[in-house]
């Protein structure tokens, strides 16, 4: 977690999924449960912890204030979902008296970034490559080998790792070390029996160590919490070569009566030292005591499409050979929300409960259009009170619609316009219930009743953004489009590749076969056709409303109206949607001497000139001037241009036609007096 998860009010709740090897036994689990809590209003205040939706902890707080950390053993059955649900309630209660006002800001709950889940598990009970898919922990990583990269084997480096960041993990890229090169081995675990023999012991007390000889990487890949240990791996022949060579060399040091030991030893803790991956192949394999996944250097986009969510239970084997694999099937008009994934749609509601699903928009519409309506289908029981419960939908929390239900136990209809704006390539969907807690007079003991989102909800396809801004290019880019980098990138692959899965993640640009990796000489334009996605590579014909000269950065088309221009940026990057040649695209550039890696995702969804730091999206704005979302409509002669105008000229004849049609009512007043007086 990056932040305090806050807990508030009579009554909060909050499941947590943590991700575990599916249906493999765990090892001494336990959570470490970090909490700070406020007690200003006083009154009974506990705190309940569950796992798998049962109670393993309940702790009282006391005190103006406080902090508890515990550490509470879990029970290490195989989860065959592959998560661990780990739950947090809050109870707040003010008052002996049942009718008295609850409510309470002073009392919070605040459960720290610094809690965890530790546990260990036997790498010899995975035997499938969705198996090893699950045990991969919150942040993965991704082994390539040491020195430039091949033009395939980055492009498959790229797309493994935006296919963990769009399943919700982060990514790291590690690269094989090799002679001369620093590495950390401050949390290399030695064993006893090998302190006293080199190269081991070489790194017994150490650090960071510098590389001396190919035996020293030998013995990196073999022992367990080794810095090179990875969760995939680019199996192309160079890295396959290293290992083995590097494995060779410390069983030529060792030697001797150890060396049918040794092999045996070599054979568990890294088969990927004797493997064979063909060039389309998916393997599972060992490295440094754990699994890996193995993809061959030319089955990146495949790999990418198989791990999604749909195909993923089906890879049940250690071996497969992937020749074709596509998106999943659904029918391009409307799309299930239970597609989003198998988050369960019910939930019991005191006051207010939450049920949320996240959707990659490009793998979600697979290019056919953007989603423009939300179909939601949902049922509540009835509640002790008589107030109606109310239901609200947001999307990236922007509110969408909300809805008193009748909460009979039938299902209801609630239907919302999504609009441009609250699309991103990334999107939160969101529904709220809220409840009345009591019923009339306080004759009722607070009670949770049940609601759900039935699986009939879906969203409607028949969207498009024509504009040129980001919304516009990462409507374009669902369908696919064009990575372009310079060839500096494939030797600098440790930090070049997570800045490419940054930027695709921004843009919305599939990991799928529909995207292509194009390779530029540094400095040199390349030719525009089709939508694109461009790092620190100029467009040929592109409408800049920005430029990056050395470490300054110019917001605006001409001195006149220029928005921004400054001088001594650094660790940031310049990003602008652009027009060229007809297509729409995106520009990244780097600002100063120095090419800025994002630690955090980046956000992409307004304007169309944005600054990108190392936490992110540092600002986004309008340099055209245009609303996000917007399209811009060319005047042209004929009545619809000519009320178009004078719509947008309204402030100019506002005025007199207002005066007019003041004069005009107290002529006719003036003539309406007279005709009666005539009359009478």
């Amino acid at each position: 977690m990056d932040a305090p998860v806050v807990f508030q009010g009579m009554d909060a709740r909050r499941d947590l999924y943590i991700p575990v090897p599916a249906g493999v036994p765990l090892s001494n689990p336990q959570l470490v449960v970090n909490t700070d809590y406020l007690r200003g209003d006083g009154g009974r205040t506990t705190m309940v912890v569950s796992v798998d939706g049962n109670p393993i902890m309940s702790r009282r707080l006391e005190g103006d204030k406080g902090a508890l950390n515990s550490t509470i053993d879990v029970s290490g059955a195989p989860r065959p979902t592959g998560f661990l649900r780990f739950g947090v309630a809050w109870s707040s209660v003010i008052s002996e008296d049942l009718c008295a006002d609850e409510r309470a800001i002073g009392n919070v709950l605040k459960l720290m970034p610094s809690s965890r889940f530790i546990y260990s598990y036997d790498a010899s009970h995975v035997r499938d490559l969705s198996t090893a898919w699950s045990a991969m922990p919150g942040t993965g990583s991704v082994l390539v080998a040491g020195g430039p990269l091949a033009k395939e084997s980055f492009d498959t480096a790229w797309r493994l790792g935006l296919a963990v960041e769009t399943a919700g993990k982060r990514i790291t890229v590690k690269t094989l070390p090799n002679v001369g090169d620093e590495v950390d081995v401050s949390g290399l675990d030695v064993p006893a029996s090998l302190r006293v023999v080199a190269p081991f012991s070489n790194f017994v007390g150490a650090n960071t160590y510098r590389i001396r000889d190919l035996a020293e990487v030998g013995a990196l890949l073999l022992l367990p919490s080794s810095p090179v240990g990875a969760d995939m791996i680019v199996a192309d022949p160079t890295l396959l070569s290293q290992v083995r060579s590097a494995l060779e060399a410390l069983s030529a040091r060792l030697g001797g009566p150890n060396a049918a030991l040794f092999n045996e030893w070599r054979s568990k803790a890294a088969s990927l030292g004797g493997a064979v991956v063909a060039v389309d192949e998916l393997s599972l394999q060992t490295l440094a005591g754990r699994p890996v996944i193995a993809v061959g250097p030319g089955a990146g986009a495949k790999a990418a499409q198989l791990f999604d969510s749909f195909w993923r239970g089906s890879i049940s084997a250690g071996n497969v050979i992937v020749r074709s694999v596509d998106s999943q099937p659904m029918v391009r008009d409307t799309i299930p929300l239970s597609t989003f994934g198998n988050a369960a749609g019910n939930l019991d509601v005191l006051a207010r409960g939450d049920w949320a699903v996240n959707f990659d928009l490009a793998a979600a519409t697979a290019g056919a259009s953007l989603p423009s309506r939300l179909n939601l289908d949902v049922a509540a029981a009835p509640g002790a009170a008589t107030t109606e419960p109310v239901v609200a939908v947001f999307l990236n929390d922007v509110l969408l619609a909300a809805k008193r239900l009748d909460a009979d136990g039938q299902p209801e209809h609630l239907s919302a316009a999504i609009p441009v704006y609250a699309l991103g390539a990334r999107n939160v969907l969101r529904v709220s219930f809220q409840r009345q807690p009591v019923s009339d007079r306080c004759r009722e003991t607070p009670q949770a009743f049940p609601v759900q989102v039935l699986p009939s909800s879906n969203l409607e396809l028949g969207g498009s953004v024509s504009g040129a801004d980001f919304l516009g290019v990462i409507s374009a880019m669902s369908g696919g489009g064009r990575v372009v980098v310079p060839d500096s990138y494939l030797a600098t692959a440790r930090s070049s590749v997570v800045r490419v899965v940054r930027a695709a993640a921004a843009a919305g640009v599939p990991a799928g076969s529909s995207s292509t990796l194009e390779v530029n000489p540094t400095g040199v334009p390349f030719h525009v056709t089709g939508s694109f996605l461009a790092l620190d590579v100029p467009a040929q014909g592109a409408d800049l409303k920005a430029k990056v000269e050395g470490d300054r950065v110019i917001v605006g088309g001409n001195e006149s109206a220029r928005i921004l221009d400054i001088t001594g940026l650094k660790n940031v990057a310049l990003v602008q949607a652009v027009r060229a040649e007809g297509s729409r695209g995106i520009l990244w550039q780097s600002i100063g001497p120095t090419p800025v890696t994002p630690q955090k995702p980046v956000r992409l969804a307004r304007g169309d000139v944005a600054l990108v730091g190392v936490d992110g999206t540092l600002i986004e704005l309008s340099a055209s001037g245009a609303e996000a979302g917007t399209i811009r409509v060319t005047e042209t002669e004929g009545p619809v241009a000519t009320l178009q105008r004078l719509w947008q000229n309204s402030a100019e004849w506002g005025l007199p036609l207002g005066v007019g049609a003041a004069a005009l009512f107290f002529l006719l007043l003036m003539r309406a007096s007279y005709v009666r007086r005539r009359g009478n």
